[in-house]
């Protein structure tokens, strides 16, 4: 987002934590990087005092002896307990000719093979949630290269058969983002097709922030699949389109914490300290 204003010849951007994680690095130089919108989250503490009371504070507003104790792996006093959105501030990315990366590597992480051992659990609370919104969830083998869409006619969500446990969970979010955020095109497939940029860089922009709450990372596949659609929309688009990222970000992470919740009752957050 507002990448193609800034470099229009900008390719397969990503973030510098996003190349060095992959092996690669920025190349050296003045140049300070794109500047895109992005989610900010702060971690919240569960506190659990001598008398076994509970308590929840932000990381910053740790005590310093707090703060040790959270870092230090073998206390069970001071933990993480979940992430919380704060906005969007602006960050850099860069594109994949400013770094070392070779561009026949792109394709293998473009398409790479995301598992993750938490993601099928939270996958069928999602899918639970879904169905409580009126929505249906099948998977089926989709021929045309999508890896799910939203039929507004049935109320469905597919998903293609063999994706990796966190892709599909990506894909689930993706397209319940477009079942919640884009009703209006129910009847309207011209408006989809003529707006089509706009309303996958929607949708997929809701599904890097569910993502980013739960802790799971699809951001390096996010950061790829925006730039494809988003590189030709103007800052005005952006902006009007911010709001209704974040509401419904907000949305689909209340509906989780809802269904979370109904579905482990007490034992909530046992599960969520194992999975930490």
């Amino acid at each position: 987002m507002l990448i193609w204003l800034q470099d229009p010849t900008a390719q397969y951007v990503a973030s510098k934590t996003t190349f060095n994680k992959m092996g690669y690095n920025v190349n050296k130089g003045d140049y300070d990087g794109i500047k895109v919108y992005m989610p900010q989250f702060y971690n919240i503490a569960k506190i659990i005092a001598d008398d076994e009371s509970v308590s929840y504070k932000p990381y910053f507003a740790l005590t310093n002896e707090e703060k040790q104790m959270y870092k230090d792996k073998t206390n069970n006093r001071v933990v993480f307990h979940k992430q919380k959105l704060s906005g969007f501030g602006l960050g850099n990315v860069f594109s994949v000719t400013d770094t070392n990366m070779p561009m026949d590597a792109i394709e293998e992480e473009l398409n790479p093979v995301l598992e993750d051992p938490s993601a099928d659990g939270v996958a069928d609370t999602f899918i639970k949630a879904i169905y409580k919104d009126g929505f249906k969830v099948k998977y089926e083998d989709i021929k045309d290269g999508a890896k799910g869409y939203c039929d507004f006619e049935t109320n469905t969500i597919a998903i293609r058969k063999g994706l990796s446990n966190l892709m599909r969970l990506k894909v689930i979010v993706h397209e319940y983002a477009h079942g919640l955020a884009h009703q209006h095109l129910k009847n309207n497939n011209i408006e989809y097709e003529e707006h089509r940029n706009q309303y996958e860089t929607e949708a997929e922009s809701i599904a890097y922030v569910v993502s980013k709450y739960l802790g799971l990372d699809t951001g390096g596949y996010s950061m790829n699949y925006l730039y494809s659609w988003s590189k030709e929309k103007d800052f005005k688009e952006i902006e009007d389109s911010l709001s209704m990222i974040v509401n419904n970000s907000k949305k689909i992470i209340s509906n989780y914490k809802k269904m979370y919740d109904e579905n482990l009752g007490l034992w909530a957050d046992v599960y969520q300290e194992l999975k930490v």
